[in-house]
């Protein structure tokens, strides 16, 4: 039961490390910054927001800064989601994911632009609102249609809506276990909300390098920075699949912890029968029986033994895996591959249990067994 629930939930955690993010961790870092309430207007905070990332991407080894109010896997907001020339029951809206991100943000974090354009310098106050949506979104709304030049509104943004300029792939931001869902991306630029920020870049550098050279950069601007919340977007990832490196790691250790006893166990009781049997075993041999025979019976009755533990520890195996399913991802509590992995290994250790004891029969001597009668 312990080997099935590990290995099952092993097979789970490896296929949570190969799902598709939708961004691309490696080499990329986030800091978060507070323009502070010296910075009262949307005008003041977009030149503040401006100014942190013309000094960052200047910065030797950067190539990419962009910034957001919610990184991925550390936080979530949602709308009601609806287009214009629409109609949708209420509540019965798309629910939307809310992103507001500046112009670099995608290629700081490496999410792929599959439609259109990103955020620009163009995307001001005074400009068309515009939004970028991911592809479920997309899907969703305008199904078999280009969604390109369409427009977007949420319920909680108010306003004739956005118009959208561009279509991104979709981002696991909730869990790497959940699909993305519908995501919205607003510019910076054009989002008249106070509250901090998070400044992502993508350098090859060293992260505690490059947060030196951040905070030395942005110091004239923002002298209270600190860089001690500068983390990869990796420890993100990380993180989230934490809970079930832990699980894994814990079941991991009993079943392996009670592979080994099940091993000593065997061989103890089947040390202990051959020793009992030392006479039958002996006059076997004076009759004519050779000890590799006499080790093959042996062997024969350590995997019959085996055979029905296995046959009762699959039954119980299934029940345990069933109770496991809300933990599974990408793989069912019935899982074959699993299942037969597990009883190969079992019959491997039983067996081998079974034989190292069984080679006692050589040591037999079969007129001692013989005058012992």
């Amino acid at each position: 039961m312990l080997l099935v629930g590990a290995g099952l939930l092993a097979r789970s955690f490896l296929n949570v490390l190969e799902v598709n993010l939708g961004f691309q961790p490696e080499r990329a870092a986030a800091l978060r910054i507070d323009p502070g309430a010296s910075y009262a207007t949307q005008s003041q905070r977009n030149a503040y927001y401006d100014q942190v990332l013309n000094r960052v991407r200047s910065l030797p080894g950067v190539s990419a800064a962009g910034l957001t109010d919610v990184l991925p896997l550390a936080g979530d907001r949602s709308w009601d989601i609806t287009a214009k020339g629409k109609a949708f029951e209420r509540g019965h809206y798309p629910e939307g994911f809310i992103r507001v991100i500046s112009e670099g943000y995608l290629q700081a974090m490496g999410i792929p632009l599959r439609a259109g354009r990103g955020f620009s310098g163009e995307d001001t106050q005074s400009s068309d609102p515009v939004a970028l949506i991911n592809e479920t979104l997309a899907r969703t709304l305008w199904p078999g249609q280009n969604a390109l030049g369409q427009i977007v509104m949420g319920q909680g943004s108010g306003g004739p809506g956005r118009r959208v300029v561009g279509i991104v792939s979709d981002v696991r931001h909730r869990a790497l276990e959940q699909n993305s869902g519908c995501e919205l991306y607003f510019p910076t630029s054009q989002w008249d909300q106070s509250g901090a920020a998070y400044l992502v870049v993508r350098t090859a550098l060293p992260p505690a390098a490059i947060a030196s050279s951040i905070r030395a950069a942005l110091r004239p601007i923002a002298p209270e920075l600190s860089t001690g919340e500068f983390k990869t977007l990796q420890e993100l990832v990380d993180k989230a699949v934490s809970p079930r490196r832990f699980v894994v790691i814990l079941l991991g250790g009993f079943s392996a912890f009670a592979l080994i006893l099940a091993a000593l166990g065997i061989y103890a009781v089947i040390s202990y029968s051959v020793s009992q049997r030392s006479t039958e075993l002996g006059i076997r041999m004076a009759l004519g029986a050779s000890p590799s025979e006499l080790q093959a019976r042996i062997m024969l009755q350590t995997l019959r033994l085996a055979g029905l533990g296995l046959l009762v520890g699959s039954v119980t195996s299934w029940v345990v895996a069933r109770a496991l399913g809300n933990l599974l991802f990408g793989v069912t509590f019935t899982d074959p591959v699993t299942f037969a992995i597990m009883l190969v290994i079992l019959t491997a250790v039983a067996g081998l249990a079974g034989y190292l004891p069984s080679l006692g029969v050589s040591r037999i001597d079969p007129m001692a067994a013989l005058r012992a009668n």
